[in-house]
């Protein structure tokens, strides 16, 4: 292949992947996410609610959004954690007295100064593919602890949000792909001598 159309398929790439870059960063919905972590805690009368997207790649789980966190201030591993343990079974967790036993829940409250008593946490399945790609979790029921209702509530806004919350999840792999794919034509530029 000659110069000049190998620097043309390069400039296609570039642009393609300019494209992906931007697709993960209009990460479209992330205001109606936000507005479930702001009522649910009034729902449930709990004092918190956040949304973890599962990353395959690394095993963890980051904050999508939270009730006082911003986007992607808390990972958790998905090994180990409440989240994670969601995750790993596609099973709901509920767990009361918390403050009596040690796990990823005091690292947080280290990081954010928030301590938690109970939580109730269930899954988010993809739409397309059926694995769990999320989680939604409540944190601190004021009076009492968690019951079936509101993990029936809970459940019930896990799967309106499926579409919504695997949108994010695939556009973390198209995230990655995009960076892959960056690499790579940095290198053929640097063997073709391209600016």
């Amino acid at each position: 292949m000659d110069k000049a159309l190998m620097e043309k398929k390069l400039e296609q790439l570039r642009k393609k992947q300019q494209l992906m870059e931007k697709a993960w960063r209009e990460a479209g919905n992330r205001q109606l996410l936000q507005f479930f972590v702001d009522i649910m805690p009034k729902a449930l009368g709990a004092e918190r609610c956040s949304i973890f997207i599962l990353d395959p790649v690394d095993e963890k789980a980051w904050l999508q959004c939270g009730t006082g966190l911003s986007e992607k201030q808390l990972q958790v591993p998905t090994k180990n954690s409440i989240v994670g343990r969601v995750m790993s079974s596609g099973e709901f967790v509920i767990e009361d007295d918390l403050e009596d036993q040690v796990g990823v829940h005091d690292i947080v409250a280290v990081k954010t100064g928030f301590v938690t008593r109970n939580a109730l946490c269930v899954p988010v399945h993809g739409v397309t593919t059926k694995k769990v790609v999320g989680a939604i979790q409540m944190l601190n029921k004021g009076h009492g602890n968690f019951s079936d209702a509101d993990r029936d509530i809970l459940e019930r806004l896990a799967f309106q949000l499926e579409m919504n919350i695997e949108n994010i999840f695939l556009r973390q792999e198209l995230a990655k792909i995009s960076v892959e794919m960056g690499r790579k034509i940095k290198k053929l530029e640097a063997r073709l001598g391209v600016k």
